[in-house]
Formats: structure tokens, sequence, C-alpha cells
């Protein structure tokens, strides 16, 4: 198993590819304690999980909230983090004329700054050799119409991890990132896009599919993982060829 006796904090892990780690990562031996706003929703994410998952509700972009989660989790399990999954996250449309800067301001408040606030908490928990993977999108490298705001996030989480990768290898803590393209999570249930529109979006996959949660947590435990011990700093494109095929 890899990653067995490993304790793993998953936020944003409800449902989605948060969900989907989490279930990947029990499967592979870890105890894993999953985060988000929506009690009931986490509660039938734990249960679903097993024994071996604990549930914390607890806002990403709230550093209390995040201090408080690593401390339940270390005190429940008994032992330090093995593994931080900072996948807790917002999308939503944001075209520059109808988007008031504070509306702008608040998807990368969740976006930038719960990451920020998610690993910045975690470090006083973390065991050593420890694994933190960021949560970003194939959005991060590309421009979309009426995402300004979204796009910026992601680009930023990129960022962040290299920069965070930088400060903690001397600590035996990597830091990489995953980026994955169109995804079937209910995340995009929230962008207010037509099935037309997400219909456009998988044509121009080179896979002519969008991805399943369970396909983008095979490479989130990957980098969970001893498998990718030399890799830091990294950004992992799970796209379906979006990022790397021309469409010509």
């Amino acid at each position: 198993m890899l990653l067995k006796h490993a304790l793993a904090v998953v936020t944003g892990g409800g449902s989605g590819i948060g969900f989907a780690a989490a279930e990947r990562f029990v499967s592979e031996g870890a105890r894993v304690v999953i985060s988000g706003r929506n009690a009931e929703k986490l509660q039938r994410a734990a249960q679903q999980l097993g024994k071996n998952a604990l549930p914390v509700v607890a806002n990403a972009a709230i550093p209390d909230d995040m201090r408080r989660l690593y401390e339940t989790a270390v005190d429940h399990f008994q032992c330090d983090v093995d593994v931080v999954v900072a996948n807790a996250g917002v999308s939503r449309q944001t075209p520059v004329r109808d988007t008031p800067l504070e509306q702008f301001s608040d998807v990368l408040n969740v976006n930038v700054g719960g990451v920020y606030a998610t690993v910045r908490e975690a470090l006083p928990f973390l065991a050593r050799p420890a694994s933190i993977i960021l949560v970003a999108s194939l959005a991060a490298n590309q421009g979309t119409k009426n995402f300004s705001a979204y796009c910026a996030s992601k680009a930023a989480v990129v960022s962040l991890a290299k920069s965070f990768a930088a400060e903690f290898v001397e600590s035996d803590i990597r830091v990489n990132s995953i980026s994955p393209g169109v995804a079937n999570t209910p995340i995009f249930d929230s962008l207010g896009m037509s099935e037309a529109q997400l219909l456009e979006w998988s044509r121009v996959i080179p896979m002519k599919r969008p991805a399943e949660p369970a396909e983008i947590a095979s490479a989130i435990l990957f980098l969970a993982s001893d498998a990718s011990r030399y890799m830091t700093g990294a950004d992992l494109a799970v796209d379906g060829g979006m990022s790397g095929i021309s469409p010509f």
C-alpha cells in the first residue's frame, strides 16, 4: 500500500476531486481527515469512506478554522500529518464589465488565500518527510472568457506551489501542484454554463471526454506517495491532452 499508516488532510473533501482523493488514500492504507463547509455533505462522505475517515467542518479561507482542523486531526489519530491536499475552491463567472472588485476578490480570497492558510497552518503539524499537493487547474495557463478571477486564482496557486517548494525543500517538505482539465465534478454545476457549452468544452479535449474524479485522484496519489519523492515545485497536468496537444 502506497500510504500505509499515513495521515492525510484533504480540504474540500466532501465531493468531487477531494472526495475521490480521500477515497483513494483510504484504499492505500491512509487515515484521512476531510474538511469543508457543509456538515451534512461531509458526514455522508465520511460514512462512505469508513472508519479511517474523520469529517471536520472548516472554511479553508479562515486561518483559525485551518488551525483547528489540524489540531483535531493530530489529536484524533495521535500522529503528525503526512499529506495535505489543498483542494477547496470556488468557480464562478466574473465578466469584467459586470463584476465589481469585491466579487473578484471573493474568488481570490478562497482560491488563493484559502490555499495559503491551508499550507501555513499545517506547518507545525507536519511529519518529516511530508507532501503537500495544491489543486490548481488548466485555467492557470489559459485565458477563458468571463472567468478572469478563477483563471488568475489558479495561476497564483501554481506559483504558490513553486514558492512553497523553494521555501520548504530544506525542511523535507515537498510541494507540488496538479492542474486538472474539464472533469465531471460538482464545481461545474456552479459555473452557470449550459449543457451545450460543457459539451463544446468536451469536444476540444484531445481525448474527447472530461476526466472522472478518480482519474485526477490517481495523479494526486502519485504526488502524495514516495513514488514522486524526487519531485517538488512541479505542476502536473491531468487534462486529457488539452495543454500539450495542438487542436490544429
